[in-house]
């Protein structure tokens, strides 16, 4: 299968290409830098939407296309929603819309728990979109407009998705090892995955028969204080480094809840917050 994944340099994208390219497809990625264009690297700026799609179209067909890239940061969102929305929304659709023309590949946007407002645990797949965020009303509408091109198109929904290089993670570790303090909120849920689960996700939805849209988080819930408090215990720090802090006091919104109701996968488990993050850390610890 020749594969094209639009993002292939971010945690998600550059584990993906490992797992496919090991599991014998072709695997085209997009990157930003300008000098990056060869066999198995297109450059493209989702910035500039008619250079990105004619870039992808002169690399041939594909037989699946993965929407990997994009703007997740939250506050980035929140300030610049139209240079945001620019590349989470339009230049996925644009693509999508593209390739679909020429030969309906297989097309999934990778999306996000944060469509929904964090209500109620275990947020089902069916459930009216209700987000909070800029980027949650991003990645909603990306969904609504790429789900109207036709059955080729997936949509597959994550929980926090976390590794050993997720930044927030890598700071605190950083900061509590040299036993500085830290602040965690305590009333804003998690259900993170680790991202070898993630990419076990995607390959099943590239290569199975699935429903549209498939979900995927943790089986249950913590607080990133919760989590914080792990990662110093790995980083042989006292929890008193690790400062209870309300969501509100940073100007966010509380979010109670963050599960997702997961897809049915036969060799793909939802695992315990708690045991992801210690896949982690062990892989932060040992690197």
């Amino acid at each position: 299968m020749r594969v094209l994944i639009v993002g292939g340099t971010g945690v998600i994208g550059s584990s993906l290409q490992k797992i496919l390219t090991k599991n014998g497809h072709e695997v085209v990625i997009t990157s930003r830098k300008s000098s990056a264009t060869n066999d198995s690297t297109l450059s493209v700026n989702l910035e500039n939407i008619r250079d990105s799609v004619q870039t992808i179209r002169n690399a041939e067909n594909f037989d699946a296309v993965i929407l990997s890239a994009g703007v997740s940061s939250i506050r980035a969102c929140r300030v610049n929603p139209e240079s945001t929305s620019l590349v989470n929304v339009e230049a996925q659709v644009a693509i999508a819309r593209e390739l679909l023309s020429i030969n309906q590949p297989k097309t999934i946007l990778i999306s996000s728990n944060r469509v929904f407002d964090g209500a109620t645990e275990r947020t089902k797949i069916k459930s009216t979109y209700s987000p909070t965020t800029e980027y949650g009303r991003q990645k909603s509408q990306a969904e609504t407009e790429l789900l109207s091109l036709g059955s080729s198109v997936k949509i597959v929904r994550f929980s926090k998705v976390i590794s050993e290089h997720t930044a927030l993670i890598v700071d605190w570790f950083s900061k509590l090892s040299s036993n500085e303090k830290i602040s965690a909120f305590v009333d804003m849920a998690i259900s993170p995955i680790t991202v070898d689960d993630a990419v076990n996700v995607i390959e099943h939805v590239l290569v199975a028969e699935c429903e549209s849209v498939v979900q995927f988080s943790a089986a249950d819930e913590i607080s990133f204080f919760d989590l914080a408090c792990v990662v110093a215990n790995y980083a042989k720090s006292p929890i008193s480094n690790v400062i209870r802090q309300l969501a509100e006091d940073a100007g966010d919104n509380a979010i109670p809840h963050s599960s997702l109701e997961s897809s049915v996968f036969a060799s793909i488990k939802p695992m315990p917050s708690l045991h992801s993050v210690h896949k982690i850390m062990e892989k932060l610890t040992k690197s």
